[in-house]
């Protein structure tokens, strides 16, 4: 499926029987307001996306959103979005957009909003006195001088939500309980360095995460963050990287694991032939569902992928085989072009992949994402990546398009697969091990044994992925393939530009 924004467009261009009639507006009680657009032959999807007194910047999840299918059952002569949760007062915006399909084509409108000219709600004063009869219909109202009162202006309404915070502390529906737009340096006090040999508990990326200016900065308000080699330091020569030993200071295993802190090479054994950084909230803010908002724009280059992900503060259900789960908000691997030679798909940068992982068993790892191509390379342009986590599913968005859908019983899922862990987790939670609070965490990976499949060629010269993921000597051969992948290497980094996150 292409990108929304210009698929769009191009729908509008080729298509010009349909237009999008002016969507209507009706208010609820006591809160809530309806949409809709008159029925027609033809039509086939009615999306509606909106937010209240906060405008769109591109095609961006709404806070009140929803792909109509079909007529209200009620009015079957209209498609029909309503929500009870948006509170509305007079003068109240309502910045929106659609999508509809009609005919197999597309048409959107952009940029849209409605004023709300409720009236306010009729309240009697307790000093007003009213006489009437039943032989009038007018009505005689007398009111005396009310006495001077001081007020103090309402807080603002606080809408009950799911979400919670830092352990648990309630929040409102539809705040904003995160941001970071980089326009500070934020790396000390919001974020936290990883610093650590990653091992398979994941990907056993073939680096290091380490704290390095080189590799992660703030500049013009965004964050980078640069994968480098490491024979680029003078402290590194090719017989240390081959011979020598590396001790981190600082470490940060999750479970004190010493291998995780320091390493020896030797045989095939080799130190990370790569730095990167990783870096995440977890001192900071952790929450359970809510909405994230990424906008970045992704690596481009041989055997690296992104990491925006969130992950389990507290591992709750376990460590071992992804136990507690892991949540991935965009995902590439980042080669201009690779193939997977099994069946000839293109699995590289045009591909977004987004979803979770409770498993790291190579065969079924991948079984919960959900994917989205383009035309482009997804590390060609920013886009704003995103992921919806509630009580009953997690959805994954790219520029407001929401491409994938996981809503099941993940519990049953993985019995079916075998996967012990799931004995673990809270049988009363359809979305279980989703159901504790997470943290944000964003980096850059490069190799690994679990994301690039084998078999798998690179480049117009189709250049074969030099490991194999079962091979003892995968890194080792990673490095001495590095003449090769490294040339390719000229946009390596991911770029934020922002980071938010709203309660549901």
């Amino acid at each position: 499926m292409k990108q929304l924004w210009w698929l769009m467009a191009l729908l509008v261009v080729q298509a010009g029987a349909y237009t999008i009639p002016p969507v209507r507006f009706e208010y609820l009680t006591p809160r809530g307001f309806r949409a809709s657009i008159p029925d027609a032959p033809g039509l086939q999807m009615f999306a509606f996306h909106a937010r209240i007194n906060k405008p769109f910047e591109r095609f961006e999840e709404g806070d009140y959103a929803e792909d109509i299918m079909g007529p209200s059952m009620e009015q079957p002569d209209q498609w029909v979005f309503d929500t009870t949760k948006a509170l509305l007062t007079p003068g109240s915006i309502i910045y929106y957009w659609v999508y509809v399909q009609y005919d197999n084509a597309g048409y959107w409108l952009s940029g849209q909003k409605h004023t709300v000219n409720k009236p306010k709600a009729t309240v009697r004063s307790t000093s007003t006195t009213t006489t009437s009869t039943t032989t009038s219909t007018t009505t005689t109202t007398t009111t005396t001088t009310p006495k001077p009162t001081t007020t103090t202006p309402a807080a603002p309404p606080c809408g009950q939500t799911a979400t919670t915070v830092n352990g648990g502390q309630p929040s409102c529906a539809g705040a904003l309980i995160f941001e970071d737009t980089f326009d500070q340096n934020s790396l000390g006090t919001k974020w936290r360095h990883e610093i650590r040999i990653p091992l398979d508990t994941e990907s056993a990326e073939f680096l290091s995460y380490q704290d390095h200016p080189e590799n992660s900065y703030i500049a013009g308000g965004r964050l980078f963050i640069v994968p480098t080699l490491v024979t680029m330091s003078p402290d590194y020569t090719d017989e240390r990287i081959r011979t020598g030993e590396l001790s981190l200071q600082g470490c940060t295993s999750p479970t004190n694991n010493p291998y995780e802190c320091q390493r020896k090479a030797e045989r095939a054994t080799i130190l990370p032939p790569v730095m990167s950084a990783k870096l995440s909230t977890k001192n900071y803010f952790r929450f359970r569902y809510g909405r994230v908002e990424i906008r970045a724009k992704l690596p481009k280059g041989d055997w690296i992928f992104p990491q925006l992900l969130l992950q389990p503060f507290e591992n709750y259900y376990g460590y071992a085989d992804m136990a507690s789960g892991q949540m991935r908000i965009a995902h590439i691997l980042a080669n201009r072009i690779l193939e997977r030679v099994t069946d000839g798909k293109q699995i590289d940068g045009h591909r977004l992949r987004g979803g979770v992982l409770i498993t790291n068993q190579a065969t079924l790892r991948g079984e919960l994402l959900r994917s989205n191509s383009a035309d482009e390379h997804f590390g060609d342009a920013f886009h704003v990546y995103g992921l919806i986590w509630t009580p009953d599913q997690i959805a994954v968005t790219v520029d407001g398009f929401q491409y994938g859908t996981i809503k099941t019983n993940l519990r049953q899922f993985a019995h079916q697969r075998n996967l012990t862990q799931a004995n673990l987790w809270n049988v009363e939670r359809p979305m279980a091990p989703f159901d504790r609070e997470f943290y944000l965490s964003l980096g850059v990976g490069v190799g690994g044994v679990k994301d690039f499949p084998d078999e798998s060629v690179t480049g117009p010269s189709r250049v074969a992925k030099p490991w194999r993921n079962t091979s003892p000597k995968a890194e080792y051969l990673f490095y001495q393939n590095r003449n090769t992948w490294y040339r390719t290497w000229t946009e390596p980094e991911l770029t934020v530009d922002y980071v938010r996150v709203y309660a549901l």
